[in-house]
């Protein structure tokens, strides 16, 4: 059990009290008490020997020192005074011990405070490590979830990525399978309108065919009824033309194609004829809409009877045509 140093010196200051205070009580103790009669004298005894001898002559005797209270007191006094100087002694040295005891102590306790600022430091060191092991750890902690987070981000973006790249894929897919879809539908379309357009041109064909077929037949007849009619002489040449111009409108009208609109309105179409009846021009002249169809008439009958080959005003003819409906 350690002791402090005031308590060690407050100890040794009680001994050396207690010990003076012994002495003191001692020498008390010791010191003669003085007789009553301060005015008395003192009693020296004088030791007698033997007797004188004879002859009335006396031998001198040697005085023997007598022991008196003075030499007593100069003798308690020694005592006093080597008792002080021996209670002086033991105080030096139980000081000196005290002061050694002290120096030991205080060796000690800087031995103590030095071991316990050692102790401190290297407490405070190693608290100092801990702590950078601690900060080492933490900072490798926030690093560590620094990267798993970044990881993470980047997995999400990956993630993000080819989900979108797989969205942009299935778009682009169903954008081409709609283009797809469509082209087909488009190709179909056009086949279905190729084929329709190809029926149409066929049943126009058809009946172009027919009407030319009827044309012609409607041509070979008026070319008989011209031919009979030139054959008999009656009327000459211009009788001719006339019956030819009047067969080539009966044409006309029986394929013209007319409306409520055209109704009343008389155009009169130029025919230009080659010798096998080929239409080589023609104009009209009069109402646009009825000019057009009556043209469009013409060109869809396409070649009309041979004119007679004795009538020269058969190639040139003019009809004036008048829609009714």
């Amino acid at each position: 059990m350690k002791v402090s140093l005031a308590v060690s010196f407050l100890i040794a200051c009680l001994i050396h009290a207690l010990i003076i205070v012994l002495l003191v009580v001692n020498i008390t103790l010791n010191k003669p008490e003085r007789p009553a009669n301060s005015q008395a004298e003192l009693m020296h005894a004088t030791f007698i020997g033997e007797s004188a001898p004879k002859g009335g002559q006396t031998k001198p005797q040697t005085p023997v020192p007598q022991k008196t209270v003075s030499d007593d007191t100069a003798a308690r006094e020694e005592q006093r005074k080597q008792a002080q100087e021996e209670l002086k002694r033991k105080v030096e040295e139980q000081k000196a011990q005290e002061q050694k005891r002290q120096e030991v102590l205080a060796r000690k306790k800087a031995e103590e405070e030095k071991m316990l600022a050692l102790k401190k430091a290297e407490e405070q060191k190693k608290k100092a490590e801990e702590e950078k092991r601690k900060a080492e750890e933490k900072k490798k902690a926030e690093e560590e979830k620094k990267r798993l987070e970044e990881e993470q981000k980047k997995k999400a973006e990956e993630e993000r990525k080819k989900l979108e790249e797989q969205k942009k894929l299935e778009e682009e897919k169903q954008k081409k399978l709609a283009e797809e879809k469509k082209k087909t539908e488009e190709e179909q379309k056009k086949k279905a309108e190729a084929e329709k357009k190809r029926q149409a041109e066929e049943q126009k064909k058809q009946a172009e065919a027919k009407r030319r077929a009827e044309s012609e037949k409607q041509a070979k007849a008026l070319e008989d009824d011209i031919l009979g009619s030139g054959g008999s002489g009656s009327g000459g040449g211009q009788g001719v033309a006339e019956g030819y111009g009047a067969k080539v409108r009966t044409l006309i009208e029986q394929n013209w194609r007319v409306d409520s609109s055209m109704n009343g309105k008389t155009v009169k179409v130029t025919i230009r004829i080659a010798k096998d009846g080929t239409i080589s021009s023609q104009e009209c002249k009069g109402n646009a809409e009825v000019c057009r169809t009556a043209l469009d008439t013409l060109s869809l009958i396409g070649m009309l009877p041979m004119p007679p080959a004795d009538c020269k005003e058969c190639n040139h003819i003019v009809i004036s045509m008048t829609p009714k409906i």
